[in-house]
Order: C-alpha cells, then structure tokens, then sequence
C-alpha cells in the first residue's frame, strides 16, 4: 500500500512550560508526548527504530510471550485490537467513566477477558512504557499499527495523546458470545454507539484473528488443536492475517466458514455474531461489506477516543518532514556549552541531502549558520523512508533563544539544563547519578535544585506498569564560566525507562530520558 507524505515541512516545538492542566503526568510536558508519540508510529525499522510495527509484521505474526510462540496459534495484531475493544466497551459517556484508560491490565482474571491477550499486551508495552506515554496511549497506538499490517490505512486513523491509566479496574460487562441481542446493544449504547456502529465495529475486528478453542470449548471442538496450533484457533473469516471484508462476504454469500464459528457455531446460545448480523435484516453487513475500509477506520477512531470525561486528548499527531530530537546540551569545565542532537528527515522519493544546514540565533539576536554531520543512520516506515543526520555545535550561551533547521524551529532553553554526559546509569546497581547546570544569574538567594525522576514500577493487582515520582536534591558542586553545576545521586525501583528533569527556583529544564544518560559503573 502506497501512503502520501503530508507537503509542510515545518515543524514547531513548543517545550517551554506547559499548564499542569494540559500535562498527563504533572511535569511532564504535553509536546513531550506528542513528540514521542510521533516517534513510535514513524520510526518502524533501522536506526533509533521502536519494536511496535515489526512485532504486526505480517499481520499473521506472534510476537507474544506464552511457551510455545508461533505454535500458539496467536496473532499480535488480533490480541492489540481485542484488548482495546475489550478496554473500551464498558465505558459509560452519560457518568464520563471508563473507556480507553488500560484498567484492563486490572480485569485480566475476569472470566470476559480469558486468554493470552491482556498478559501478552501488557508485557509488550512494559518494554516501552515512560512517563511520556501512558499505556492507554500506547493502546492506541498498537491498534493502529496492526491497521496498518494487515493491510489498512494508518493514516485514516488520526493518532492523540492524553489518555490517562486508570488505577483500579473498571466495571465488567463485556459483551461475550453468549450475551444476548439487547444486552449487548444496551452496553455499547452506554459507551456512545449505535446499533449500527456497534454491528460494523464487531465486524470490523473480528476481520482479524482467531476464536479459540482454549478459551471457548463449549463453541470451538478439540479437533482444532494441533501442534502447530496448540491453543485451538478458528478464524472468523478465510482471511483471519488481512484486515478485509471476506469475513461479511462470506457470510452474505454462505462460502467458506460462513461468517465463523460466532456464526454457525451448532451451539445456538454462542452465536452472538448472527444475532447481530440479522437484527436489522443484514442492512449494515451489506453496506460495510462495499465500504469496509472507509467505515471500519472511522468506527476504530471512535473507539479510541473514547476516553473519561476528565480526559483531554491532543489534536491529532501527523508524522512530521523534518524534525530534530534528543536534543542535549553540554557544558565544558571552562564553561563553553554545546547543543547537539539528532535530525530526522521522513521522505519518499527525493533522497535528502548529504547533510543538514541549521541556524541558532545568539543572546544579540544575530544568528550563526551551520552544517550537521554526514549521515548517521537510515530506517523504514510506514510514511516512507527515514534518514538521520547528527549535530554537535558550540553555542553563545547564556542566552542563545532558538536553534532552526529547515523551516523547523526549536527554542533552546540554556538557562537550567541536564548534562546527560556527566550523569549516569547504573544498572546493576539500580542508581542513577545526575547533573545539571543552572545560570549562576538565576541561582541568587535559591538553595539546592531539584530534580524529579518518573520511575515506571509495577503496581498490584495490575500487569501495566505506573509512575511514581522521586524526587532527588541536587548540591552545588563547581562553577563553570557562567554557570553553576549541580550533582546528586539515587536508588531507584527500576532504572529503565525512566525520565528526568530538574528545577530551580521557578525555572524548570526539558524532560529528558536516561537513556541518554551514560551506562554502567
């Protein structure tokens, strides 16, 4: 499938402060988010790639963790899309509760959520889970990459960040095959749709994956399980790895499975997928039947974005032209400070250039024009190809405002900043050391700085990870020209993934990741 690079190529980064009204996490910038976001659906293959389209690629793959793998009889991009219905349905829009907030990783025992599904969708977002991205974000995001891999659109299915994790479970009532007819209307009427988009929706994810005998002897017979199919699978259609209107086909015209086993199953009581099919006289089946792709889109969207009522989700992300990330600053022992970072280039049939021009704008308002490195990496996506240039480059400093790069702008906070070079990561220790540089204009009549460290650990009664926030005094240790240096040093829970920033007085750095940070003893 062909996608369409979007024509601007500016790209602003805001990362001054933001409201704690607008922050997911408190401290923890809202364009930090969308920037990471953003990342995790470009960055597919190749270098400073994310493991999430590759683990639905091809849609058919396991990429779970129960003994036995491929042989499970699985499919990933089934299990991303099932979790998200099953965390979705039991929302309740008129109370403003429930809906896409991951409060499934506490429901994973109720007898409605049986299977691997939530272990095996929880144990994946754990390996990428930080405090800027919320699991139920990262639901969403799952969801739209096996869109993606088994053949849909990705970018019919705009991407927000914002969802926040619940930290309890939520109520049960997860329509199952043997709900009846109206039960199961009432339900989805609760979380905001029709009978008519709760019969396309259902139909739309159940174009992917399998029914188990596992989990559903009294509806799948033992005759299924194999060795290479250990869990008893039956798909829903001919085609349960494509992302395809055979499922409803098939069923209009009685060739192959029929429609599936929730279908024909010779156990009337689980034949919720029929009862639905036929309780407006096939009328939906057929029309979704013509315009699968369009529909079903739009009904995912709509599932996605059902979120609490206290929930406020962004605009939606576009992967960006151009863009410049891990940005870091550094200080020398006589107190010259460097920028540098990373630049991306998102492109499809002009291959980039060599390198990079980019400008930084002085504490006198004039600006210095400069050349990045060569080519440091390249990579796949979904949007195209991606190529990475990196950058290192001595600035005027305190003061220098803004470093800018094909159309893309980005405000350079030299004021209060991590030194990612001199902090470190212990891991066999589990003790992270930071530094941080201050301008010593800012430091009068103000003590120790403080950094906030956002750990992801575990929580009970939950498989989804959380955030606690430690917080860590920084001393004051040397001076370096024009700026005051600060160090400290703690044990934490857990030192993967976790995130930092730093504050003095009312100046606050960027959030940064540790694993820029450097590593080991």
């Amino acid at each position: 499938m062909a996608y369409n690079l979007c024509t601007s190529t500016t790209l602003v980064f805001v990362l001054a402060l933001v409201s704690l009204a607008f922050a997911d996490i408190p401290g923890i910038e809202r364009q930090a988010s969308i920037d990471e976001l953003e990342h995790f659906l470009v960055d597919n293959g190749g270098f400073n790639s994310v493991p999430f389209a590759s683990a639905v690629s091809p849609c058919a793959k396991y990429s779970g963790f129960a003994a036995g793998g491929s042989n499970q009889g699985e499919q990933t991009s089934a299990q991303w899309v099932r979790f998200a219905f099953h965390d979705f349905v039991t929302a309740d829009l008129s109370a403003g509760t429930g809906g896409l907030d991951a409060s499934l990783g506490f429901e994973g025992t109720r007898d409605e959520n049986k299977g691997l599904f939530v272990d095996d969708t929880m144990k994946f977002i754990s390996q990428t889970f930080s405090a800027l991205l919320s699991t139920a974000d990262q639901v969403t995001l799952a969801v739209v990459l096996a869109v993606a891999g088994c053949g849909g659109n990705a970018r019919a299915i705009p991407l927000r960040v914002g969802r926040t994790d619940a930290q309890q479970a939520g109520p049960s009532g997860v329509p199952g095959p043997f709900t009846p007819l109206q039960p199961t209307l009432d339900q989805f009427a609760k979380a905001g749709f029709s009978a008519t988009e709760t019969i396309a929706l259902v139909s739309c994810g159940h174009s992917l994956g399998r029914i188990h005998f596992s989990n559903f002897p009294d509806i799948i017979d033992n005759s299924a399980v194999s060795a290479t199919n250990l869990n008893g699978g039956i798909g829903f259609d001919s085609t349960p790895a494509g992302l395809d209107p055979a499922g409803m086909l098939e069923y209009l015209n009685g060739t192959n499975g029929k429609g599936g086993p929730l279908v024909t199953s010779p156990n009337v009581a689980a034949r919720s997928d029929l009862r639905l099919f036929i309780s407006d006289g096939n009328a939906t089946i057929q029309a979704l039947s013509q315009n699968f792709g369009r529909t079903c889109s739009a009904l995912f969207t709509k599932m996605l974005n059902t979120v609490p009522g206290s929930v406020s989700l962004s605009a939606p992300i576009t992967p960006q032209t151009w863009k410049v990330t891990n940005i870091l600053m550094h200080i020398s022992n006589g107190g010259s400070v460097r920028i540098e970072g990373l630049f991306r280039n998102l492109w499809t049939t002009v291959p980039p250039p060599e390198k990079v021009t980019y400008t930084t704008i002085s504490p006198r308002g004039t600006s210095a024009t400069h050349r990045s490195n060569s080519v440091i990496g390249t990579g796949t996506s979904l949007f195209g190809n991606t190529t990475y240039w990196d950058f290192a480059r001595a600035i005027d400093s305190p003061g220098t405002t803004t470093l800018s790069f094909e159309g893309a702008t980005y405000p350079i906070n030299d004021m209060v900043f991590i030194l990612p070079t001199q902090s470190r990561v212990e891991p066999d220790k589990l003790l992270i050391r930071i530094k941080a540089a201050a301008a010593t204009s800012i430091t009068a009549g103000i003590g120790d700085m403080e950094a906030t460290l956002y750990v992801p650990v575990s929580q009970t009664g939950s498989k989804a990870l959380k955030i606690t926030t430690v917080k860590l005094p920084l001393k004051k240790f040397t001076v370096a020209g024009n700026y005051t240096l600060y160090e400290g040093k703690i044990n934490v829970a857990n030192v993967k993934n976790v995130v930092a920033k730093v504050v003095l007085g009312s100046s606050e750095s960027q959030s940064v990741k540790t694993s820029l940070f450097k590593q080991g003893s």
